[in-house]
């Protein structure tokens, strides 16, 4: 009876060490949410994103941007800015509409082209007309984007347009100008400005004037009897003698 019960028990052990390390097997090659799995893994699969990003990077065309000189504009006018990528085969640069200007920059295109346009000093409206995105696929594809420009203050300004390549539809960066292309925008003053100007700063003065005239208003009386307490302790103290 005694030899029974043992053997028994061997088996029952037997049994559940077997059905642990098949559940143990089972969660260690698991595909699903509940998958146990090892840095290894995500290692690899890191490795493997990286070496496709750089695959994708060294597959870029070269990319030439060229634009239309801003004209000087009048202050509170608005001018409408237009710029131009184009991917080339190796470095013939093709032939350009009379007016273009070809930036000075290497870029590295293909895939999802972005732009953007800006200045720091926020003295210029800056509204982009249509998507800021465009596709390059192969050489000889064009991307052209269109920005409205309004300056508020007469003076000179640096714009600076800067161009993105990303990896097809992600948010995935392949290259970037840097740093960006500077756009040159001259803003000249007119009578209306000059006239608004000053009236704005004769409405200034006049506020000063009329706070320090309340100011005086309202401390006159205390400034008066301070001065003649003053004064009148200054005589009696000159009689004593």
């Amino acid at each position: 009876m005694r030899g029974t019960q043992r053997t028994w028990r061997w088996i029952l052990v037997g049994a559940a060490g077997t059905i642990g390390l098949l559940a143990l097997l089972t969660f260690s090659t698991a595909d699903g949410p509940g998958a146990v799995y090892t840095g290894s893994r995500d290692r690899s699969d890191q490795i493997v994103f990286e070496e496709g990003v750089e695959e994708d990077r060294k597959s870029l065309f070269n990319g030439v941007l060229s634009y239309q000189p801003p004209k000087a504009v009048d202050v509170g006018d608005t001018l409408e800015f237009s710029a131009w990528l184009m991917a080339i085969r190796g470095k013939t640069l093709p032939e350009w509409p009379p007016g273009r200007v070809v930036a000075k920059r290497t870029l590295r295109v293909g895939g999802v082209q972005k732009a953007y346009l800006s200045e720091a000093g926020r003295n210029v409206d800056i509204e982009v007309l249509g998507s800021p995105s465009g596709t390059i696929a192969a050489p000889g594809d064009e991307v052209e984007w269109r920005w409205y420009v309004t300056p508020h203050k007469p003076g000179t300004y640096t714009l600076k347009l800067m161009i993105e390549t990303y990896r097809g539809d992600s948010d995935v960066l392949l290259a970037r100008t840097s740093p960006p292309i500077d756009i040159v925008l001259t803003t000249r003053a007119t009578w209306t400005y000059r006239i608004t100007s000053a009236k704005n700063w004769l409405i200034g003065l006049a506020a000063f004037l009329t706070a320090l005239t309340m100011l005086g208003t309202a401390f006159r009386k205390p400034l008066a009897a301070i001065f003649a307490r003053s004064f009148g302790q200054r005589r009696r103290s000159d009689r004593q003698p």
